[in-house]
């Protein structure tokens, strides 16, 4: 039940960032005003759709969940600008 709904939700929000994304001049850039949302999973989700259009900010927002320990997401921040770093993840 639990994860029927987890499904549901992150195709919603794959369909979201898809809409945003094939908007005229790329329009992601709307999620950056949830980079300050008290929820972390809320801001990791806008960083990493938003590493494409706003890199710099996007990889802040990734630090700082690191940085402040908000686990489980501070791993996936980690992992992720880890990957960054090694070329192994390039955002579209």
């Amino acid at each position: 039940m639990i994860t029927g709904r987890y499904n549901r939700l992150v195709d919603d929000y794959i369909a979201l960032v898809d809409e945003l994304r094939l908007r005229k001049g790329d329009q992601r850039r709307v999620l950056r005003t949830l980079f300050d949302h008290i929820k972390p999973q809320v801001r990791l989700n806008a960083a990493i759709a938003t590493l494409a259009v706003l890199p710099d900010e996007a990889r802040e927002t990734l630090r700082l969940i690191h940085a402040r320990r908000e686990y489980p997401q501070a791993a996936d921040a980690i992992g992720l600008l880890n990957a960054l770093e090694r070329g192994t993840y390039i955002p579209e």
